[in-house]
Order: structure tokens, then C-alpha cells, then sequence
């Protein structure tokens, strides 16, 4: 994993015990990498590259409790998350 310089940006979900498909959409102010883990299941994305704008990125996660979600990255973003019962 590279090793980021900037603090990670947290997310976390209000979700009861289950297995959620979490779409997570990050908005990039310029090309840069991130890697994006959560606390339930680990590391989603190692080093992914994102192009300057918005990418989404979706993933399923099993929790007994809330979904939090940690996105490491050197560049300026913002992001948002979506989690949906499955």
C-alpha cells in the first residue's frame, strides 16, 4: 500500500446487523490513487487510481453493526456513501 501522507477522510453508515451493497462515490479534484478499507471487512480497494471528477466504487459488506468506511488519499476529495440492505 503507498503510503499516504494526508489524514484519511471517514464515512460511517447507520446500519443494522446484515449485508449491505455500499456504493461509494468519490469526487477527485485532480488524478490521484487511494486505497479505501472498512472496519468490518478490511481493505476494499488497494492503490485504485482515480481519474480527475467522480468515480463510484461498490462493494458488499457483512457488519453487526454500522459501516465505516476510511479513504486513504493523497489528492483533494470529497465523498459520499450509500448503503443498501441486501
Amino acid at each position: 500500500m503507498t503510503k499516504y501522507t494526508l489524514e484519511p477522510l471517514l464515512i460511517d453508515l447507520r446500519a443494522p446487523k446484515g449485508e449491505y451493497e455500499v456504493t461509494l462515490t468519490i469526487n477527485a479534484e485532480r488524478d490521484t490513487l487511494c486505497t479505501i478499507s472498512e472496519k468490518s471487512q478490511g481493505t476494499v480497494a488497494e492503490d485504485k487510481p482515480l481519474m480527475q471528477g467522480k468515480t463510484d466504487i461498490i462493494f458488499t459488506v457483512q457488519t453487526d453493526r454500522d459501516i465505516s468506511i476510511e479513504i486513504f488519499c493523497d489528492g483533494d476529495i470529497t465523498a459520499t456513501a450509500m448503503a443498501q440492505y441486501m
